[in-house]
């Protein structure tokens, strides 16, 4: 174990924080840890009726480019409930809500620098709803069959990792060569 000596926080930002640790090391030597905290987030795995997943497509600046991914979002107000966060992050970016829903699991998102849990659900029986995107979002919204979900991940056009994670988790066999239609 490592053992916290002092904690300074460096930036504090809308989304997250960002502190520097003096950490003591079960050897007793010190170092430093730079550590992104983050409040938690949701991340939504849509499933209709026919079996497809629902994905949503937007700009992500850092990667430059437009990706394809499921509904994701952090969790907004100090309190609020995880379950909460998921429907409304399902209403704001894929424009639906879920009658059934299933807690899939939780995860670290980058354990080796920041503490984001992300928790995801399998969200069915979809019915479609009022979208309230922020209003520095845009999405495009789109349901796929296993087999295009397997050429989407076998192009480079899923390439988002909670996409990726999820869709496992969801039972979504994304390593299986496509077959021809």
């Amino acid at each position: 174990m490592e053992e916290r000596v002092e904690s300074q926080e460096v930036y504090g930002g809308k989304l997250f924080k960002v502190y520097r640790d003096r950490v003591r090391l079960p050897s007793g030597q010190l170092t430093t840890r730079e550590i992104v905290r983050h409040p938690g987030s949701v991340g939504i795995i849509p499933r209709d009726a026919s079996g497809r997943i629902v994905l949503v497509r937007q700009f992500r600046y850092v990667a430059g480019r437009e990706l394809w991914e499921i509904p994701a979002g952090t969790l907004d107000k100090p309190g609020e409930e995880i379950p909460a966060a998921a429907r409304r992050e399902l209403a704001e970016e894929a424009g639906f809500k879920a009658q059934r829903w299933t807690l899939l699991g939780t995860a670290y998102l980058m354990p080796g620098y920041g503490d984001e849990r992300m928790t995801f659900f399998l969200a069915e029986e979809l019915s479609p709803t009022e979208s309230h995107p922020e209003l520095d979002e845009s999405f495009k919204v789109n349901p796929f069959d296993a087999h295009d979900l397997q050429v989407l991940r076998a192009s480079g056009e899923l390439l988002d990792a909670k996409t990726l994670l999820g869709l496992a988790w969801a039972g979504v066999p994304l390593w299986a060569a496509p077959s021809p239609r």
